[in-house]
């Protein structure tokens, strides 16, 4: 299939009509001679007419390429009708200061003086004016046959729209991948570069949620594509994380039809191939959905009896590891749908699970200070430590955030609710603690690990950002703080400089270095 040239300029031209570029819109027509020539609904352009809606008709006009002798026939009539309403001004305005009017003065001048004599009388007789040219309404009614002749309609963001068919076809056919950015302009892939680490210190982009809604929980996509969203009313989102609008490539967000949950959405994760997404929630449930269309594939109504509050996917992406306010964690089956393992001994909520990357480990972190490592096979708890207890007596400040260090798969970090974090080894030791000052941190509220995992960021009960440097214990504290209360979370981009954080605030702020 040939594409015609002049095809291209008319998708270009509606482009530009859409986006309100008109003078852009005028210089391409009179550059080319192509002109856009269409009308937003041909329906509504004829009834504008048969009821005189000119100011309507006037402005679909002159945006379509519509022959002068049609125009001066369509002037005549909307003069000859604002006489009759004595509408005099804008009658003369239309006679003396338009282009078709001025051509009929210079080709038919006097027609033209018969229009400049009815302008001047007090009077309007119908009968008389209308006797050789028919009714008002027969005379309408014929210039709108006419005009509708003259003009087509065309669906809106064609362009769009035909962009995005090619684009679609040429990932079905393998010409590019999926999921991953692509620079229509160039024709290629456009490559996110790992970064070296650095703190995020400047804001970035902001997600806001509308009034009664608040985030519960956020995730980065592997590819660093997307960042998804779970709400207090059970809406999941994925949203660019530059820009901080949501991702409308994707058919079913553009659409409206957004994945849901019953309860509030307390816990995500995405699939370390990015396909998939499951979601945890207050009501205990969880559900593993397809990231491209929005479809669920599995849904676990019984995963556990009480809010869920971390979820995480096993590295071969063919299970799913959770953690809720019943102390329990399980692995849940993708293929089969059911519970395969189950590890009891903690006390209190489980706040964080990981797999290690051998998956023969399972480490979590709970409410009750504890810091579990469970072997897979058995169920058995192998290790439980306490990291942090300040003073004898008291009981051990939550451990709230249990991490995977990239490229040191023998540790994990563990942040409490405490002025403290520790590195700790898959035997159980604790290797290397770190703590802030008690001018910038009461208790860490939230934590997360760097892309290159140099660095652990860490946000304290004063909204303050720390990192502290893994190999060196060095800590740096970011001097403006993160604009929302009571942090709850924080994620990393896996490859570029960039956080995300949210709380009960409607809104998510996101950094970069």
């Amino acid at each position: 299939m040939s594409i015609e040239s002049g095809d291209v300029i008319r998708l270009i031209e509606q482009f530009l009509k859409e986006n309100n570029l008109h003078s852009s819109l005028e210089a391409l027509q009179n550059e080319t001679g192509i002109s856009l020539n269409t009308v937003d609904d041909i329906s509504t352009f004829k009834e504008n007419i048969l009821k005189g809606k000119w100011d309507a008709v006037l402005s679909s006009v002159e945006q379509a390429h519509v022959p002068q002798v049609k125009r001066i026939e369509l002037y005549e009539q909307i003069i000859i009708e604002l006489a009759e309403t004595q509408d005099i001004t804008p009658a003369r305005a239309l006679l003396r200061q338009t282009e078709p009017m001025e051509i009929l003065r210079l080709n038919e001048p006097e027609r033209y003086l018969n229009l400049e004599r009815l302008l001047s009388r007090s009077s309007f007789d119908a009968a008389q004016i209308y006797r050789e040219r028919g009714s008002k309404e027969a005379r309408r009614s014929s210039i709108a046959e006419e005009l509708v002749n003259q003009v087509d309609t065309a669906s809106t963001s064609r362009l769009l729209t035909l962009l995005s068919q090619s684009i679609k076809w040429q990932q079905q056919q393998g010409i590019i991948a999926k999921d991953v950015p692509h620079n229509l302009f160039l024709g290629k892939t456009q490559e996110i570069k790992p970064a070296e680490d650095k703190t995020p210190c400047k804001l970035l982009a902001t997600i806001k949620f509308p009034k009664k809604q608040s985030p519960k929980s956020l995730a980065f996509s592997p590819k660093g594509t997307h960042l998804v969203t779970g709400s207090a009313d059970g809406f999941i989102e994925l949203w660019n994380c530059m820009t901080g609008k949501i991702a409308s490539e994707l058919k079913y967000q553009a659409e409206g039809a957004l994945m849901m949950m019953e309860g509030a959405v307390t816990a995500l994760s995405f699939s370390h191939n990015g396909e998939l997404i499951c979601s945890g929630a207050n009501d205990g449930k969880l559900k593993v959905w397809k990231a491209s269309s929005g479809s669920g594939i599995k849904r676990f109504s019984a995963a556990h009896s009480e809010t869920i509050t971390c979820v995480t996917f096993s590295d071969d992406d063919t299970q799913v590891l959770s953690g809720g306010f019943d102390s329990v964690l399980r692995i849940h089956g993708l293929k089969s749908g059911k519970m395969l393992k189950e590890f009891r001994g903690h006390s209190a909520p489980v706040n964080s699970v990981i797999f290690s990357t051998d998956m023969i480990r399972v480490v979590s972190s709970s409410d009750d200070g504890t810091v579990r490592i469970w072997d897979v096979a058995t169920g058995n708890c192998m290790h439980a430590i306490v990291p942090s207890i300040e003073k004898l007596g008291l009981s051990a400040p939550a451990a709230h955030s249990a991490l995977a260090i990239p490229g040191s798969p023998g540790e994990f970090v563990v942040c409490t609710k405490s002025p403290n974090i520790y590195v700790i080894s898959m035997d159980g030791q604790i290797r290397r603690s770190f703590s802030a000052d008690k001018s910038t941190c009461n208790v860490f509220l939230a934590a997360a690990v760097s892309p290159k995992g140099k660095y652990i960021y860490a946000v304290s009960d004063m909204s303050v950002l720390h990192c502290f440097d893994l190999d060196t214990g060095n800590l740096s504290t970011v001097k403006t703080k993160i604009p929302i209360p009571d942090v709850l979370g924080i994620a990393c981009h896996p490859t570029l400089n960039i956080a995300a954080f949210f709380s009960n605030d409607r809104r998510i702020p996101i950094w970069t270095a």
